[in-house]
């Protein structure tokens, strides 16, 4: 029997695994994969948007036959409740994990899966997460309208501010090695088990969006200002320990948010320092990355079609230089930028940072010139630099909230035909700087 459900979950985990994992991503371990974690981000739209959450799956051996049991642990270590079905105490109330009794149909059957239990996660992590808790499905008397406002915007991870919920620091995995710099050994080389297993994806998400957060924050100053500096109000179902306590404080919360972007961008800039030091040393990860670098640039010099240049910056094999030349007759046509790829010498378990140093008025490179792309293979640079291409030249995307990291170009690029002219102008402007500079 055990047998068999190893045989389903690994089907299952290669199918999740060939998604694009920007609302969900998994981990681990090939010696037991009947436990499983998973990180679902907050959906767009609601109190939970861009947060992180993680999953701790227990798989029975008769699975698909039961269900998986499920831990939620962004709790603040059992302090913190974030919604009527996520308990500070990590149970997770949902029908069709056997949690919850729930409506007829809604049940488990061996028909679903990881996934089903993935989606009907994020589906707790609702618009309205107040109507959740049961007997407030239809709540409209009283102070209810007063309290949906005040719940969301406790659970809301942007504005959410006070250290006894979860502080911004934890919540988006920038620990103390962090901020103090990296691990190393004992030999003094770079330690490549360091890595937990959810804190790149963390981070490297949270340097994609971190001015929607900060604008998050300008538009709940804006709209509740008011509750500067006052407690967190007690839901009539919280209580005894299982609750959401803490008090906004917006001024605090955009100097944490400085500080993790300010701590983040400390850690890319130092792993050129580590990585010439694996390479001073022979690391394996080391001569993969220059052997790699060796067959981009060789294949690109091969290539008559080819619109980049790519070297090394000092020589350093962590650090990659691609200098992008506008394609003819689209928009960037005519423009010269320079792109910096940032490669971490725990390449493929830490993703390059890829950081866009030419002025662009781009829908995929942020304010701060971090851009956001999706490579087809996260362990071969080839592809890293095919999605950068790919990012860089895709005039014509399909609408993804999650592909959000400039709000501005945003806006204007699917505000309409008459914004989409006002984007393409100020894009122009900037491809014809980049030639002046």
């Amino acid at each position: 029997m055990s047998s068999q459900c190893n045989l389903r979950l690994s089907r299952e985990l290669q199918q999740l695994e060939k998604g694009d994992q920007l609302t969900m991503t998994i981990r681990y371990d090939g010696k037991d994969i009947r436990k499983i974690s998973a990180i679902v981000m907050g959906p767009p739209g609601t109190p939970y948007q861009l947060g992180f959450y993680e999953f701790s799956f227990k798989f029975p051996p008769d699975y698909p036959g039961s269900p998986p049991g499920v831990t939620f642990m962004t709790t603040n270590r059992g302090r913190t409740r974030f919604g009527p079905n996520l308990y500070a105490g990590g149970k997770v109330c949902l029908s069709i994990i056997g949690t919850w009794e729930g409506q007829k149909g809604e049940q488990w059957s061996p028909a679903q899966g990881l996934e089903s239990v993935l989606l009907s996660i994020q589906s707790l992590l609702s618009t309205n997460p107040y109507l959740n808790e049961p007997g407030f499905e239809s709540a409209a008397h009283g102070n209810d309208k007063e309290n949906m406002e005040a719940y969301s915007a406790k659970v809301d991870p942007p504005t959410r501010t006070s250290p006894e919920p979860l502080s911004m620091l934890q919540q988006f995995g920038v620990s103390d090695p962090v901020i103090d710099g990296p691990k190393e050994g004992e030999n003094g080389l770079v330690d490549t088990t360091q890595v937990c297993p959810f804190d790149d994806y963390r981070k490297q998400r949270f340097l994609w969006y971190v001015d929607r957060y900060m604008n998050l924050v300008d538009e709940a100053i804006t709209k509740d200002g008011d509750r500067h500096k006052t407690r967190f109000p007690l839901m009539p179902f919280e209580g005894g320990g299982n609750c959401m306590s803490g008090t906004w404080d917006y001024p605090q919360l955009k100097q944490r948010l400085h500080k993790i972007r300010h701590s983040l961008m400390q850690e890319t800039e130092s792993w050129a320092i580590q990585g010439m030091e694996a390479w001073k040393t022979a690391h394996t990860t080391a001569y993969s990355i220059k052997y790699q670098y060796e067959q981009i640039v060789s294949n690109l010099k091969h290539r008559s079609d080819s619109v980049v240049d790519l070297s090394l910056v000092d020589g350093n094999p962590f650090t990659w230089k691609l200098t992008y030349f506008g394609r003819p007759m689209t928009n960037l046509d005519g423009g010269v930028f320079t792109i910096k790829i940032h490669i971490s010498p725990r390449h493929p378990q830490e993703q390059p940072r890829v950081m866009v140093e030419t002025p662009i008025h781009h829908i995929r490179v942020s304010p701060r010139g971090v851009l956001i792309y999706l490579p087809a293979r996260a362990d071969e640079m080839s592809r890293h630099v095919e999605g950068i291409i790919n990012a860089f030249e895709n005039e014509g995307p399909a609408y993804n909230p999650l592909m959000i990291v400039n709000p501005e170009a945003d806006s204007l690029f699917w505000g309409g035909p008459e914004a989409r002219k006002l984007y393409n102008r100020k894009l122009r402007r900037t491809v014809e700087a980049s030639v002046v500079e």
